[in-house]
């Protein structure tokens, strides 16, 4: 409640910002005496600048008080005795204050991993592959042709089905992608040649297809020497075939690398949200998914589809809840343990960048210090630092392999498996 003493300042405010507005006869606008302007609009000026007095009254008490709201609050009743006292009720929710039993030794696992030969084979196979022209022939003699086909579904009949047609297909007869079924069907296949194979639809049921192959192109692959090596990797250095792979297996262990960082980060945050409980108002999350849709329609704007805001809302609030619970634990984080970012912080965040943007670090240091987006990134990751470099860490070594070597293991791990149930029925046999 505010005493009638208390108002008048604000009045006073009210009435001269009212003056700025008036035009009163006889004087020109903005000059008329406060007086004159009080006797004629007092009462009216005064409940209009109530509300306004009243937002202003409640924001600086949750300054002076230091009280975290979710949103603006809004009012919910003002009850004005003229010349008296104003009683003002605000409704509002308070963010919840944050208890975290659980900072240091969460447990995690970091994945270290190790790069197989065939990922190299893979990669410079793409790119072999990417800098190959193609010359007309007419028949795939082998696995090193592009084919181009027609195809249409046929009936139990075995007739066309109206509809059911692709044209131009392509493709690449030695590509680990490329199923068993197509492989077969075009095997050795002509220009012109037209051949009925089994394949399956979209939603995995079986189909018949007849193709029709248009083009036979040969793959002629790049000379392997120096001029090749630049044009695959921008870089002069390599002279040799090994170098080539050396560097290659170097850049694939490095993005592998990055990614397993990048995973024990994701991990960590994860982690201690659920071993913190914290309770989130739903206008909290409310105030998350609004800035959330407001992305979403920015990104998708002139798509021309409608954009369902309800179903985008629940679709998406499980993960508002986890961001507003990882953003009450990381301002908590950073309070309780001092977190802060220094000058050496973003020096260091600048020499990590000054590559990627081809600038010197100290000139990206000038800007990143004064950039607040910068130094809450920076922040940031120093939080999750401090969750990784106090967690009870366990290490773990994965092989990764190519998608033709992971499939032959598989193919060999079937055949194990289907010998030892094959030994077992003949020993029930006996």
């Amino acid at each position: 409640m505010l005493s009638f003493e208390e108002l008048t300042p604000h009045f006073e405010k009210a009435v001269v910002d009212y003056r700025k507005k008036v035009q009163i006869p006889g004087f020109r606008k903005g000059k008329a005496p406060l007086a004159m302007i009080k006797k004629m609009y007092g009462d009216a000026i005064e409940y209009s600048a109530l509300e306004d007095i009243a937002n202003e009254v409640f924001r600086n008490y949750l300054i002076e008080n230091k009280i975290p709201i979710v949103g603006t609050g809004s009012i919910t009743d003002l009850d004005y005795k003229p010349k008296e006292s104003l009683t003002v009720k605000v409704s509002f929710e308070i963010i919840p204050e944050v208890v975290l039993t659980t900072v240091k030794g969460i447990e995690l696992t970091r994945t270290k991993y190790a790069i197989d030969e065939s990922l190299v084979d893979e990669e410079l196979q793409y790119l072999k592959f990417k800098n190959a022209s193609f010359e007309i022939d007419g028949q795939a003699l082998d696995e090193e042709y592009m084919v181009t086909i027609d195809t249409v579904e046929l009936d139990d009949a075995g007739n066309p089905k109206e509809g059911k047609e692709e044209k131009n297909l392509r493709f690449y007869l030695n590509s680990d992608y490329l199923s068993k079924e197509y492989k077969a069907a075009l095997k050795k296949i002509k220009e012109g040649e037209e051949r009925d194979m089994d394949s399956k639809d979209k939603d995995g049921n079986p189909v018949k297809l007849r193709v029709k192959c248009t083009k036979v192109e040969k793959v002629i692959y790049p000379e392997m020497n120096e001029e090749a090596f630049k044009k695959f990797t921008g870089k002069d250095d390599i002279k040799t075939e090994e170098e080539l792979r050396n560097h290659l297996r170097n850049e694939i262990s490095k993005a592998y690398n990055e990614h397993g960082e990048q995973e024990i980060r994701n991990k960590a945050v994860a982690e201690i949200v659920k071993q913190n409980e914290v309770l989130i108002p739903d206008r909290y999350v409310d105030s998350i998914l609004d800035d959330y849709f407001k992305s979403y329609k920015e990104e998708h704007k002139g798509h021309g589809h409608d954009i369902n805001e309800e179903e985008f809302r629940k679709a998406n609030r499980g993960d508002a809840v986890f961001t507003g619970k990882w953003f009450l634990i990381k301002e908590k984080l950073i309070d309780q343990e001092k977190i802060e970012v220094t000058d050496e912080d973003i020096m260091k965040f600048s020499e990590k960048n000054a590559a990627m943007y081809g600038l010197p670090a100290d000139k990206l240091f000038e800007f990143y210090k004064e950039n607040t987006e910068v130094r809450n990134t920076v922040l940031n990751n120093k939080v999750v630092d401090f969750i990784i470099e106090n967690a009870k860490l366990t290490e773990v070594e994965e092989v990764k392999k190519s998608v033709k070597l992971q499939a032959e293991e598989r193919k060999k791990e079937t055949k194990k498996e289907t010998k030892k149930e094959s030994k077992k029925e003949n020993k029930k046999d006996k």
